[in-house]
């Protein structure tokens, strides 16, 4: 090996550790960062069917919403009107039909406000009168 394939070598290995290097600070800073805030909340309704309440911040700064109830009766195509609001602001409502399951899920993906973000979802069966409330802040 002349001197020039010697100081090619060294170079692209010295190259090669220093690249390795900056992967293993990256993955260890990302691990060592603190986890975004969330919450993941289910609670009995009414009539004993299962509501659940999702929200965490997303990479974007955005927070991802997710609601929805689990009939304790799978039947579907069961009318429900529901409500997601942030710090009293109507964010998500409407009505929807429960899917074969028994069940339905509502997402948002939206810019949280300055400071909490405070969210109530509400949600009724139409044909039963069952009703659900969560409530929860990130």
């Amino acid at each position: 090996m002349n001197k020039i394939q010697k100081l090619t070598t060294v170079a692209l290995a010295g190259s090669m550790s220093l690249g390795l290097a900056a992967v293993g600070a990256s993955a260890a800073s990302a691990s060592t960062r603190p986890k975004a805030p969330s919450i993941n909340l289910s609670a009995a309704c009414s009539k004993g069917s299962l509501g659940n309440l999702q929200a965490q911040r997303e990479d974007t700064g955005q927070l991802s919403i997710d609601v929805g109830v689990d009939m304790t009766r799978h039947t579907a195509g069961v009318p429900w009107a529901f409500k997601v609001t942030d710090n009293g602001s109507t964010v998500a409502a409407g009505t929807t039909r429960t899917i074969g399951d028994g069940s339905f899920s509502v997402s948002r993906l939206l810019w949280p406000k300055g400071g909490a973000n405070h969210f109530v979802f509400t949600a009724k069966n139409l044909k039963t009168g069952e009703t659900c409330r969560l409530t929860g802040t990130v």
